[in-house]
């Protein structure tokens, strides 16, 4: 055999190997470990050793939570992976998981997101679906390079995203991913908001990330959904004119919305949410 036969016969050895043991796994049409669940709106693959949390079941009426608020359709369906563990969640999810360890990832054609096993035993699994079907909903309906430029707007992509998670009831004994309200509150009168925004890396990303629900669901409450969406389409159209776009959506920039935003809880005028059913 000449070394060309062989080098292509390692070739297609690998490709055959990526496809149900490496990142080719949510493509394949088998999944050794795993079952697979089906749903009109998604695909549920789980292991075959532990039971499925019920709030996967619930994922056809929360792809529809996600489209009704962001006001798109999600055409695609989607194919959710819940890694049995850390082990399989690397070979499957390495290229888009960006050498982080996150509770979810949602795949940049938003037609695949990954559980980790981060969120085992205390995450609010309905309401991280709700979050990683927001970005599902959003990827299905932009283009490549503007989901990719996204990822430096943190305090839209992710902010929204945990707006949406919110809408629902979140299971006894479990929690959302943002902190609790009386806790961000309590840090927020003292801790400046603006760092959250300013940059896309976070010193805290849990407590910027609860910082950017609040302000998202104070814009929404001010000036209602409509004028949201018109700034959410305007931002992923231009990602990096997110910030201009704020300005010309809302008449007033990010700076001086995010300080007030920051006067109003120091003075006690923000308190705990009252979530908004769309």
């Amino acid at each position: 055999m000449s070394w060309k036969h062989s080098i292509l016969g390692l070739i297609i050895l690998a490709f055959l190997a990526a496809v149900p043991w490496g990142p080719l796994f949510a493509w394949s049409p088998v999944h050794p470990g795993y079952r697979q669940v089906q749903f009109s709106r998604a695909d549920v693959l789980y292991t075959d050793s532990a039971a499925l949390d019920p709030a996967y079941r619930e994922i056809d009426r929360y792809v529809a939570v996600a489209e009704s608020f962001h006001e798109l359709k999600c055409s695609k369906k989607i194919k959710v992976v819940v890694c049995r563990n850390w082990n399989d969640c690397l070979r499957f999810a390495a290229p888009f998981l960006v050498g982080q360890r996150p509770l979810a990832v949602t795949v940049a054609t938003g037609t695949v997101i990954f559980v980790t096993p981060r969120a085992a035993g205390w995450a609010d699994i309905g309401g991280l679906l709700r979050h990683e079907l927001s970005h599902a909903v959003l990827n299905q309906n932009r283009s490549l390079l503007s989901v990719l430029r996204m990822l430096r707007q943190p305090w839209v992509s992710e902010g929204v995203g945990g707006v949406v998670a919110a809408m629902g009831v979140t299971a006894p004994g479990r929690h959302l991913v943002s902190l609790p309200e009386a806790e961000f509150l309590s840090r927020a009168t003292t801790e400046d908001l603006w760092a959250s925004f300013a940059a896309a890396p976070q010193k805290d990303w849990r407590f910027s990330y609860t910082a950017w629900i609040y302000f998202w669901d104070r814009q929404i409450e001010r000036s209602g959904n409509a004028t949201f969406l018109r700034f959410e389409r305007a931002c992923f159209s231009d990602p990096q004119g997110c910030r201009s776009s704020f300005a010309d959506v809302y008449g007033t920039d990010l700076r001086r919305a995010v300080d007030e935003f920051q006067a109003e809880v120091r003075s006690g005028r923000v308190v705990a949410l009252e979530r908004a059913v769309f």
